[in-house]
């Protein structure tokens, strides 16, 4: 496996056989022509927009949330707010963000998805949330937003998201990169794209991150890929150094990919870390060790493959 999850997804639809592009008309088109027409929505009207944000003017819009998107790879998005009647309060808001590819699209689409939400058959992926709808699709993330929990608002802003959903081009699969993960135990809708600093190390690019349960205990298994085998050493090196600062070094490990340590941290619980060519593996939890074992040699083999 010879591409890499750079920090910040640059030449993400290239990563893992993942890069379905858009059709030449949405991608060198405006935005705008994805947002539902009010002609066929019976008492509503467009309050505001629609209004197109690229990566320079996005702050304008997103104010402080913008760097999360932008890591992502956001490229533009439009967005516009629908209005019931003559009832200010009474909106819903659709935003649709062209994320440059899949991987993008999927990431932001993870970063906001709470885990109790309600599956909805959008995209490739939908949920509802409370007053909250989302999807995506090819390289597109669809967020919708309700003033209030109002069932004719409720159902015209999953509408929304079901008809964009339905017209942008794209897969209707989860991104390759995710496919490495092994599958037993997984928490489903656990995984998530980190766009850098992975497990709040500088020294970690970006990587995949997921939830795994076994018999009542959960922990986390994790991926990163650098650029170089002497980066990946150098990495061992100041992970070895962060657990021994703040939590207590176990046993070596020799017998998983290029061999790596067990640790103990009061934040993490028991943990491993190894090396396994351009990439750094990790797990940590309270899941049984034989377990974790069993995870980071399916996923060394995995990203071996």
């Amino acid at each position: 496996m010879n591409c890499r999850l750079s920090a910040a997804l640059m030449a993400a639809a290239l990563l893992f056989g993942c890069g379905a592009g858009e059709e030449p008309a949405v991608r060198e088109g405006s935005l705008a022509a994805l947002v539902p027409d009010v002609s066929s929505m019976d008492g509503w009207r467009i309050a505001d927009g629609p209004t197109e944000y690229d990566s320079e003017t996005l702050y304008e819009y997103l104010n402080g949330g913008a760097p999360l998107y932008l890591k992502h790879g956001f490229q533009r998005m439009v967005h516009v707010r629908y209005q019931l009647r003559d009832d200010s309060l009474s909106s819903v808001t659709l935003d649709v963000y062209d994320m440059e590819s899949e991987v993008g699209a999927f990431g932001l689409h993870r970063s906001g998805r709470p885990v109790d939400a309600e599956v909805r058959d959008w995209g490739a992926e939908g949920y509802r949330s409370g007053i909250v709808a989302a999807a995506w699709k090819g390289s597109f993330a669809i967020h919708a937003e309700a003033d209030i929990d109002d069932a004719e608002l409720i159902g015209t802003m999953e509408r929304l998201v079901a008809d964009v959903a339905a017209a942008v081009p794209g897969a209707t699969s989860p991104p390759a990169i995710i496919d490495v993960l092994p599958g037993q135990g997984l928490v489903p809708w656990s995984e998530r794209i980190v766009a850098e600093d992975m497990m709040s190390h500088a020294f970690l690019p970006g990587g995949i991150l997921a939830t795994y349960e076994m018999d009542g205990f959960e922990g986390k298994l994790f991926f990163s890929e650098l650029p170089t085998e002497a980066a990946v050493a150098d990495a061992m090196v100041e992970l070895r150094a962060h657990h021994q600062q703040w939590g207590e070094i176990g046993a070596d490990i020799d017998s998983i990919g290029d061999g790596g340590f067990r640790f103990s941290d009061p934040g993490l619980g028991e943990g491993a870390v190894i090396s396994t060519g351009n990439f750094v593996v990790g797990v940590h939890g309270d899941l049984p060790l034989e377990f974790q074992d069993d995870l980071l040699v399916q996923l060394v083999a995995n990203l071996g493959r």
